[in-house]
């Protein structure tokens, strides 16, 4: 649990709304609604000092909380008012800035070390304050990290300690890389977690592996720990075979599914949108029907209709041609990292991330999973964890067994909207051939329906859209977004582009299909695609 100290600033809850990304368990209390005593019942993992007006001699109990995170190791991070309670707390001095900043940019020089790693240097930032840390107090437990364009101090960290102080503001939209500073602490209560989790884990092993024998079901924050223990390595090889293993024999559950997906999510390398609503449109895959890309096209054909569309990917495993080798073949970088990304989603409202470059933590896992040769719980979170953290999915699967497990996923991860498929014949896709079971998730609630593609004149034969070759995807592709296509193929695509439209529109899903067709008829949809490859080969 993070234990956010608001020393009674207006802007709070943008810093709380960050960490919530990251962290699922925040506290919020006033700097006077708290005492150390009754902090001191809680688990805290990591705390946040906020900003707030006034000297941080008059902060209430967040110097008390600083000296409680120093003598127990425990992650902080001060922001402004608490970037300079820490100065004083260690025997600093603060005094008057050489200029009183109210809402006003400054570039930002750093380290690259504690909240500020992965992070250009320099950056700008916004800083609100009147008071800064007097360089020539400063004890030597504390190092600057961080200075100014005119000589501030805006970065202090403890040596040796978790600790850490930023003068500017993380948390205003202005400031660049604000929300991924959030996420490095983030990341870095999480280690400390898992450093105490180390000297538990042959324990912890041995509990887990002897409940799951007897077939006992392990709750959301077990499987977290246990998936992160596995990605950042502190796992043996054979502690992961007989974990995969022993849960593939009993069933994975929701809660252990979402419980990993959260830690997954947590070990990616994250492409950060400023726009929530972005859909993924990948499927589980595996089922082995040989249909050219239909959720690739469909990603075009929705991005093209004017909505953004984040396209999480990898190389064919099970098919004849994966989202990754039919990109490829017609002509994007495929392994752009997330600054290209996001500017790819942002211009055009298209992006791909290819899998195994946002996953750095499956290093440790995919050797034990190729020498297991069966399908485990990392087969379903692949789909699952799309580093741009999207709230809207639309996700086909190919067996009756997901179709049923993974509405309570995303209901338990927290997305705004999202559909699972599941087509007749096991098609892991909306089929064009018979009917198609799809729940649909919106936030807390699920709801079934059966969709009959002849209702809405999208019926066709699937062994019109078989493939043999990623070669032979791409021309399909290429002839229903050029319009040279308008068959079973193109029906394929419009009706899954459709559904990705329905969960990002309030509109019925005749006008969804009608949107989706309208973007290939117009060209939109096309010119998407080569705007987006030609941006996929540009620089960070």
């Amino acid at each position: 649990m993070i234990l956010v100290i608001d020393n009674y600033d207006s802007f709070i809850y943008n810093i709380v709304q960050y960490l919530g990304e990251y962290e699922k368990e925040i506290q919020v209390y006033r700097n006077d609604a708290i005492s150390l005593d009754e902090a001191l019942n809680m688990k805290i993992d990591g705390i946040v000092i906020s900003p707030g007006p006034g000297r941080p001699e008059e902060s209430g109990v967040s110097l008390d909380m600083i000296r409680y995170a120093i003598d127990e190791n425990i992650p902080l991070l001060g922001v402004c008012l608490g970037h300079q309670a820490l100065t004083i707390v260690v025997g600093g001095q603060v005094s008057g800035a050489t200029h009183i900043m109210h809402g006003k940019a400054s570039s930002i020089t750093h380290n690259g070390k504690g909240v500020f790693e992965g992070i250009p240097s320099p950056f700008t930032a916004i800083r609100y304050h009147s008071l800064v840390a007097v360089r020539a107090s400063l004890p030597e437990t504390l190092e600057i990290t961080a200075e100014s364009d005119d000589g501030e101090i805006m970065g202090l960290a403890y040596k040796d300690k978790p600790i850490y102080g930023v003068q500017f503001h993380p948390e205003s939209i202005l400031t660049d890389y604000g929300k991924q500073m959030i996420a490095n602490f983030v990341r870095i209560v999480h280690q400390k977690q898992q450093e105490k989790l180390v000297g538990k884990v042959s324990s912890l092993s041995k509990n887990i592996f002897q409940r799951l024998s007897m077939r006992e079901n392990l709750s959301e924050e077990e499987t977290e720990a246990f998936t992160d223990l596995m990605l950042e390595g502190h796992t043996t090889p054979s502690q992961i075979a007989a974990y995969l293993s022993l849960l593939r024999m009993k069933g994975e559950t929701a809660a252990e599914i979402a419980g990993s997906a959260r830690s997954m999510a947590r070990h990616c390398v994250s492409v950060n949108l400023s726009d929530e609503k972005v859909v993924d449109t990948c499927g589980s895959g595996g089922d082995k029907s040989n249909t050219f890309n239909i959720s690739t096209a469909a990603a075009f054909v929705v991005a093209g209709a004017g909505y953004k569309v984040a396209k999480h990917g990898n190389r064919s495993i099970t098919s004849q041609s994966g989202s990754a080798d039919v990109l490829e073949k017609l002509g994007f970088c495929v392994t752009a990292g997330p600054d290209v990304v996001k500017r790819c989603i942002e211009k055009t409202n298209f992006g791909f991330i290819f899998a195994p470059q946002y996953h750095p933590g499956l290093k440790y896992v995919m050797p034990v999973r190729k020498e297991l040769g069966f399908r485990t719980l990392f087969n379903i979170l692949g789909p699952l964890v799309n580093p741009a953290h999207v709230k809207y999915h639309v996700m086909g699967v190919f067996s009756r067994e997901l179709y049923e497990l993974l509405p309570e996923v995303f209901v338990r991860l927290g997305y705004k909207r999202a559909l699972v498929l599941h087509g007749e014949g096991g098609l892991d896709e909306a089929t064009i051939e018979g009917k198609t079971l799809i729940t649909e998730i919106k936030e807390s609630t699920t709801k079934e329906m059966i969709l009959d593609p002849a209702d809405f004149n999208l019926a066709g034969k699937l062994e019109n859209c078989r493939i043999s070759s990623p070669e032979e995807s791409k021309t399909i592709i290429e002839n229903i977004l050029q319009r040279k296509e308008t068959g079973d193929p193109s029906k394929a695509v419009i009706l899954n582009a459709g559904l990705a439209i329905y969960i990002l529109d309030d509109i019925s899903l005749d006008q969804a299909f009608t949107k989706a067709r309208q973007a290939i008829e117009n060209g939109r949809a096309w010119q998407t695609l080569l705007q987006a490859r030609e941006l996929s080969w540009e620089k960070a």
